[in-house]
């Protein structure tokens, strides 16, 4: 069960984050240019090149907001995430 206190939870991410359509799949940086993003949560940093300590897939929602696995695992109860088939 998550802490009300989690650290990853920084109070605003229930306002943009909750009952997501979300898929899964390699990461693809939001804008042109862009060599990473950063899970919305835990802030762990996505490239598409391999690096050590970043993640190279996770979900992801129609405007390229990313989520780590870990990060999906502890939060998809509590923000209703709905995943595409």
């Amino acid at each position: 069960m998550i802490a009300k206190d989690d650290w990853r939870l920084t109070g605003n991410q229930a306002n943009y984050m909750h009952g997501e359509l979300l898929r899964f799949g390699p990461y693809k940086p939001r804008k042109k240019g862009s060599e990473h993003d950063h899970c919305e949560f835990c802030f762990r940093r996505f490239s598409s090149a391999a690096r050590v300590n970043f993640c190279s897939e996770g979900f992801y929602t129609e405007d390229k907001r990313w989520i780590c696995e870990t990060c999906y695992e502890d939060f998809k109860v509590l923000f209703d995430w709905r995943l595409e088939s």
